[in-house]
């Protein structure tokens, strides 16, 4: 939360810690290229699985490659709210990206390797 001062002027201005006005420039950057690769390659495997599925699978597979493509949106999304609960995010992005690198098979080991990487980056820089 930030700390309420009053300025020369007589105003209220809020005080703001540097810690928690970090660029996280790299961190997204590297989310971004995750998320590239994992709607690609993902995407890419789903024709496969679906006819898979077709042949008998039971939407079993579509199911995990649909949950890998959700789940690499999400990540993405949480790079941008690192600021505000860093550990919880970080902690967050890298689960994902270990979900992401099981469930997906060899679609997924880019994906998730880039989410691993974005989510140990973001952890070391606090």
């Amino acid at each position: 939360m930030a700390k309420v001062i009053v300025g020369k002027d007589g105003k209220k201005y809020k005080q703001v810690d540097k810690s928690t006005n970090r660029k996280r420039t790299l961190e997204i950057i590297l989310s971004t290229v995750s998320l590239i690769l994992s709607v690609f390659l993902i995407g890419s495997g789903l024709g496969a699985t679906s006819f898979i599925d077709a042949m008998g699978g039971g939407g079993y597979y579509t199911a995990k490659f649909l949950l890998g493509i959700l789940l690499a949106i999400m990540a993405f999304v949480l790079t941008f709210f690192l600021n505000r609960k860093h550990t919880l995010f970080s902690s967050l992005i890298l689960a994902i990206g270990i979900v992401i690198l099981l469930t997906c098979g060899e679609f997924g080991i880019a994906g998730g390797a880039g989410y691993i990487i974005t989510g140990i980056v973001a952890l070391v820089r606090k």
